[in-house]
């Protein structure tokens, strides 16, 4: 159990790829601007993610490795996503027939958002077993969510305060969001 909270805190909070790599800024920016969105740009990327990398896992030890096809595991991958996405799209205008406009917003912010393509591939380099991809990618997920809901927090308090001209909207954000990447990155020492 002790390993499993050691995992998410890890790949939550100290090794979080907005805040390392600066991947998926650009979502975290965007998708930050009120509440809601927030929530629904993080619940899809986990639920991506969730689906996601066991099924990449499969394709490349039933595909991939077998048949000699590395130079062609990109290509593999993203086809791999936007299957999943069309047809998770697909079967949430069945079952939620009602929020049908946000989901149909949701997909291209989806299909191009890179966290997807780089939790990946950083997950070929740690070897997981079908298990640990999948909940390395669900974590992943967790801190994408944590982070896009306090810089959510942030901005909303930020533009509730006097901030000097120069510094309003993208800068002041970019800067706290730096200092708060400092901050996490000196968990990284915990043992």
């Amino acid at each position: 159990m002790s390993d499993l909270f050691g995992l998410l805190f890890s790949t939550a909070l100290v090794n979080n790829l907005v805040l390392t790599n600066l991947v998926g800024l650009d979502l975290q920016v965007a998708a930050s601007q009120r509440m809601n969105a927030a929530w629904l740009v993080g619940l899809a990327t986990i639920y991506c993610l969730a689906i996601c990398l066991p099924a990449v896992y499969l394709v490349d030890h039933l595909i991939i490795i077998p048949l000699s096809l590395q130079y062609l595991d990109i290509l593999f991958y993203l086809m791999l996503f936007i299957v999943v996405v069309l047809s998770s799209q697909r079967l949430m205008h069945q079952l939620l027939p009602l929020i049908h406009k946000q989901i149909d917003a949701l997909v291209p912010v989806i299909l191009i958002n890179s966290i997807l393509l780089a939790v990946i591939l950083l997950s070929q380099e740690q070897n997981h077993s079908f298990f640990g991809i999948l909940l390395y990618g669900i974590f992943t997920g967790i801190g994408f969510l944590f982070l896009l809901l306090v810089l959510t927090c942030l901005r909303e308090r930020i533009e509730n305060n006097n901030v000097p001209l120069p510094f309003r909207g993208l800068p002041i954000l970019l800067i706290t969001l730096g200092i708060f990447s400092m901050g996490i990155m000196g968990l990284a020492g915990l043992k």
